[in-house]
Order: C-alpha cells, then sequence, then structure tokens
C-alpha cells in the first residue's frame, strides 16, 4: 500500500509538473495571413521574409506571408477571412472600407510624411510634359484597382474629357510596378504610372536604370498606403499585431527591416483621410 500511495503521489506530481509546463509552450500560437500587393518590389522577398520572422520573434503569432496577384484578390481575401492584415494600396482600403470589411492598423511614415503621389514616367530624351501627351501612345498601368497605377491617371484623363480605352492606342496592365518599370526601359511602351515609393525603392536598388527614366508628371499627394486588419478579427489580437508594427523602429532588427524597405516608422492611424481617392472612385464609377 505503501508504494502505490508514493507512486500516487509522484503521479500527481509529475501530472501538476506537466500541467503548469504545457502553460509554457506556444500550443495557442495563433496563426495570421499578412498578405501584400503589387505596392511591393519581388526583389524585397527577402527583407518580407525577415519582416516575417521579426513578427513571430517578437509575438506569439506564427505569420503566414501572402503574395496576392491582383488588388481585388486581396480585397476578397480580407472579406472572406482569408487574410487577416495587408498592406494595401490606398484604394483598395476605401474599398474594403466602404464595405466595412477592414480598419486602419498602422500608418507608414516614409521621409516624414504619410503621402505618396503617381508618378508618370518615361525614357529621358523623351518631351512628354504630362500624362495628356500620351495620348494614342502605348502606356502602362499595374492594377485596375491601384491608385497611383491606374485610378489616378484613369481619373486626369476623364477630367479631361476622355477615356482612357479612347485615350491610349494600347493599354497594358503589369499587375506590379516593378514590372511596369521595367517595361518603360526596355521599350515596350511609352509610358507608365508608377508608386512615387516604389520607385524611390527601385532606384535605391538599381540607380543605372534611373539615368534612363524620368519622371514626367507628379499626381497627387494622397495618403499613404496603409497595414489593414479584417473588421472582425479579435480586439486582442488586434491590439497587439499594431503595438508590433508601431514598436519596430524601436528594436535594431526592427529598424533594419524598416531600413531596407525605405519606412521611417510605423504609427498609429489618427486624421488620415482618403476623401480625395473616394472623390476619384466615385467619379469613375458614376462614369460607367
Amino acid at each position: 500500500m505503501k508504494n502505490d500511495k508514493k507512486f500516487s503521489t509522484g503521479g500527481k506530481i509529475f501530472t501538476t509538473f506537466l500541467l503548469l509546463f504545457t502553460l509554457f509552450l506556444p500550443l495557442d500560437a495563433k496563426n495570421i495571413t499578412f498578405s501584400f500587393t503589387g505596392t511591393t518590389l519581388k526583389e524585397d522577398l527577402k527583407t518580407y521574409l525577415q519582416w516575417k520572422t521579426y513578427l513571430e520573434q517578437n509575438s506569439k503569432f506564427k505569420i503566414d506571408i501572402k503574395f496576392a496577384r491582383t488588388y481585388a484578390e486581396v480585397v476578397s481575401n480580407i472579406k472572406d477571412a482569408k487574410s487577416d492584415i495587408a498592406y494595401v494600396c490606398s484604394s483598395t482600403y476605401t474599398l474594403l472600407k466602404d464595405k466595412d470589411n477592414a480598419d486602419l492598423l498602422a500608418i507608414p511614415i516614409i521621409n516624414g510624411q504619410d503621402k505618396y503621389y503617381s508618378e508618370i514616367i518615361a525614357l529621358k530624351g523623351t518631351k512628354y510634359k504630362s500624362i495628356m501627351d500620351f495620348k494614342g501612345k502605348i502606356f502602362a498601368f499595374t492594377d485596375p484597382d491601384s491608385t497611383s497605377g491606374s485610378i489616378a491617371p484613369t481619373y486626369t484623363i476623364f477630367m479631361h474629357g476622355d477615356t482612357i480605352t479612347n485615350f491610349f492606342s494600347n493599354l497594358i496592365y503589369t499587375y506590379d510596378h516593378g514590372e511596369s518599370i521595367k517595361a518603360v526601359l526596355d521599350g515596350f511602351v511609352d509610358g507608365a504610372s508608377i508608386d512615387s515609393l516604389v520607385l524611390t525603392q527601385y532606384a535605391k536598388k538599381h540607380p543605372k536604370d534611373m539615368q534612363n527614366l524620368r519622371v514626367v508628371q507628379k499626381l497627387g499627394p494622397y495618403t499613404i498606403s496603409p497595414i489593414v486588419a479584417r473588421n472582425n478579427l479579435n480586439k486582442r489580437e488586434f491590439q497587439e499585431l499594431q503595438n508590433l508594427f508601431l514598436n519596430m523602429h524601436h528594436t535594431k532588427i526592427g529598424k533594419e527591416i524598416l531600413n531596407h524597405l525605405n519606412i521611417d516608422r510605423f504609427e498609429k492611424p489618427t486624421n488620415q483621410t482618403y476623401s480625395n481617392i473616394y472623390k476619384m472612385l466615385n467619379a469613375l464609377k458614376e462614369k460607367k
């Protein structure tokens, strides 16, 4: 009987220890899917993987990175809860917010500002002075839902009494800002509309290429592309994720990742307005 008692007591101690030990295991690690659109450069993949690692090491989350082929795919993924957070174009955010599918999570600050432009680019030596000089030319847009890569130039042409269908001799969609830049450099198109932040990032990586390019016109400014979260994400998880982004620039590795992406820091959303983007979208919707 004594041996039985000893075994029973030992078993209780072991069971108690095991229960306490499991409390500290990351069994409740939450999977978070982080989506990106064509606002990113493919060659920054290594940095995005470092970002994934950073987020995981500084939280209880397991981060899955997903690169969407189109902006519409990101909208669908957020809406259907296939993605939890996403780094999206400003117009993509307005489309999500309009249906109450997403909330602002963090605002990137770049060169001290929360603004960016749609930049019309062409080869050096060309005589274009504005988007309106590309009438009858071959032009590249990125994605139909991209503010800088489609909506801003489309709206500008519309305000001059024309449509992109009639305006260009040929219009192609590259679905990637980097590919649009290369299309101009290769002479495949006469011009393209580019996210100014992506162009700056591209210039850092390919300074020689930039010697053959020039910015014809800047459209904007527009409130910067944000990080959003699906609107039905758990509030506690939303807060934890937000804090992760807001504190990145306070850590050595986080700051290195931000520097690679040309981002100063992330800030909590305050009074950012996307009214000029709503204005363009509404005008183009009425046109249809």
